[in-house]
């Protein structure tokens, strides 16, 4: 009989994380061609819990996740991909996902502040655009609403992974139940994948973590990281530059 305080605290930190996750709220990234970009809103997103990203692929370029850049963040998304426009609108239909996109045209909503973006629907698709030229017009003569962001200065917009982070924000604040908004069928799909992938090569823990996925611990109260696991991943060749009292043993 597994004793949901006994599991591993990677376990019950991954469960912590896990009943925060939201499916409410899918993010479309249209044509982005910056891979550094890229990379920042996938990590963004993943650290607000938004589970789902919708990709339409850009023409130029292919790009592949970087931990480095993600800090493995995309390891714990579900991805789509799309070739064309068409094709993710499509899909968005069929899941009947009304679509909110960004933009700076005349005929978008301007949000402030979170009361601005009024009640959220049941479910969400936000689409961003690309770098150059923001959402296409495809896109956008089949969104349902369109909503730009505040800004105060001379720049014309901010950056992508700055944009999507403060257009979250502004959702998360709106509507604070996308928290957590998650069917229990896909939260135990997810459950599955995630021990699976923490327990690494190691047989034995693989069978210990799948009897934890079907019984699931007790969540950390803390989802945040150990202190010692936040220690600073510096390469050693400039390491001495940042600790220069630093001993070969790793010690200060």
């Amino acid at each position: 009989m597994l004793e949901p305080s006994e599991a591993p605290f990677r376990l019950r930190r991954a469960e912590a994380v896990l009943r925060r996750r939201t499916a409410r709220l899918v993010l479309v990234l249209e044509r982005p061609w910056n891979d550094e970009n890229v990379q920042a809103v996938l990590r963004t997103a993943e650290s607000f819990g938004v589970q789902h990203i919708w990709t339409v692929r850009p023409l130029e370029t292919r790009w592949k996740n970087s931990r480095s850049l993600t800090k493995g963040s995309h390891l714990w998304l579900t991805e789509r991909h799309f070739e064309d426009t068409a094709a993710c609108v499509a899909a968005l239909r069929e899941a009947r996902l009304p679509i909110w996109a960004t933009d700076l045209g005349p005929e978008a909503d301007e949000v402030e502040t979170p009361a601005d973006l009024g009640p959220l629907p049941p479910r969400l698709a936000l689409a961003v655009g690309r770098e150059v030229d923001g959402v296409s017009a495809e896109l956008l003569a089949a969104a349902d609403r369109r909503v730009y962001l505040s800004m105060r200065g001379f720049t014309e917009s901010f950056n992508l992974s700055v944009a999507t982070a403060l257009m979250l924000q502004r959702c998360f604040d709106a509507e604070p139940s996308l928290v957590g908004a998650m069917d229990e069928v896909e939260r135990a799909d997810l459950r599955r994948a995630w021990f699976r992938q923490l327990a690494g090569d190691d047989e034995a823990r693989c069978a210990e973590y799948a009897a934890w996925a079907e019984s699931p611990p007790e969540p950390a109260a803390d989802a945040r990281p150990s202190l010692a696991s936040r220690a600073p991943r510096v390469p050693r060749k400039i390491r001495h530059k940042v600790w220069p009292n630093e001993t070969r043993d790793g010690s200060r």
